[in-house]
């Protein structure tokens, strides 16, 4: 195995295993983050037996809920003074402790992904990052540390992607029926939030209930930290 592919279950993921369904060398990926949507994990697996890919799923030995617990709750809107380092040592206490989405994302996605890349001797990652895309991953044919990471979706716009999903007829995730909707990872994530967030607490509470109140006091939480540092900010104006 030296060809994978970083499935995570999206419209983009969907078309890229469909693009290579036909690559005896590939296999299929997927990072369990121990609070994956059901319904996402079992269309993964769902998927890549359809199309005859071998899957490896890669579940965290610590869950990204126990990371939260330790680290803080991913955001989209940081205040110095509720970050993990400065809850030790700021008298200025906002609420929370908050991280950078990134930090939660890359510690309980990325960095599995990465050492499994490195501990298998992987040559070739293709993902269906898009130049498009609010986050931006790394163009086609980019390479870091002898690993060629493939983005043949680079120059494709959403609007592409769902005309080629049509076009050949791909089942996609029920959620891509709220147009604001995006690639679902964790149910329990407190940022990304605007459209796509919004999107993503409503399949919650219609979907998994028995999660919702969590998931809702958590980005309350949040919520009013941000608020909490903005009043202070603007007490000097």
């Amino acid at each position: 195995m030296e060809k994978i592919i970083q499935f995570s279950g999206g419209k983009d993921a969907i078309v890229c295993l469909h693009l290579f369904k036909n690559d005896p060398d590939i296999t299929a990926v997927y990072v369990n983050t121990g609070a994956a949507f059901p319904h996402v994990a079992e269309y993964v697996q769902k998927m890549c037996d359809n199309f005859g890919i071998p899957l490896i799923t890669i579940a965290l030995e610590k869950s990204v809920t126990d990371w939260q617990k330790e680290n803080g709750f991913p955001a989209d809107i940081v205040p110095w003074d509720s970050t993990p380092y400065m809850q030790k040592t700021s008298k200025n206490y906002f609420g929370a402790t908050l991280v950078p989405y990134t930090d939660c994302c890359s510690a309980n996605i990325y960095t599995p992904l990465q050492s499994f890349i490195v501990e298998n001797s992987i040559t070739d990652v293709i993902r269906g990052s898009k130049e498009c895309d609010k986050q931006v991953g790394v163009p086609d044919g980019y390479v870091e540390n002898g690993v060629t990471y493939h983005s043949p979706l680079w120059n494709w716009s959403d609007e592409d992607v769902f005309n080629y999903i049509k076009m050949y007829d791909i089942p996609i995730l029920d959620n891509y029926k709220d147009p604001d909707s995006d690639s679902l990872d964790c149910w329990n994530c407190t940022a990304y939030m605007g459209k796509t967030g919004a999107s993503r607490v409503r399949y919650v509470k219609e979907n998994l209930p028995e999660h919702y109140d969590e998931l809702a006091g958590n980005i309350a939480l949040v919520k009013s930290t941000v608020q909490n540092a903005i009043d202070y900010y603007n007490e000097g104006f």
